[in-house]
């Protein structure tokens, strides 16, 4: 996990860190291009740091991969301790 990782981890825990969250939102801090955002997400996912939500019908609020909600888990919460 590098720095981009935990700084995805660190918006998701300021705007919300017990619930489902919209990327879009995240992004709004981070900045980043929605494609790598989402690409990072699925890693985190992959790893156990973040839960994600996809949806079949893409709208303004979803990530270009199908990603409409992110919430971060008990070891996210833990690796954001950690640092």
């Amino acid at each position: 996990m590098d720095d981009i990782d935990m700084k995805i981890l660190e918006a998701i825990n300021t705007i919300s860190p017990k619930s489902f969250i919209g990327p879009v939102k995240v992004n709004e801090i981070l900045k980043l291009n929605e494609t790598e955002l989402g690409n990072r997400l699925m890693l985190l996912k992959k790893s156990g740091h973040v839960d994600v939500m996809t949806s079949e019908y893409p709208s303004s609020l979803t990530l270009p991969n199908s990603i409409s909600k992110v919430y971060l888990t008990e070891k996210g919460r833990q690796s954001l301790k950690e640092k």
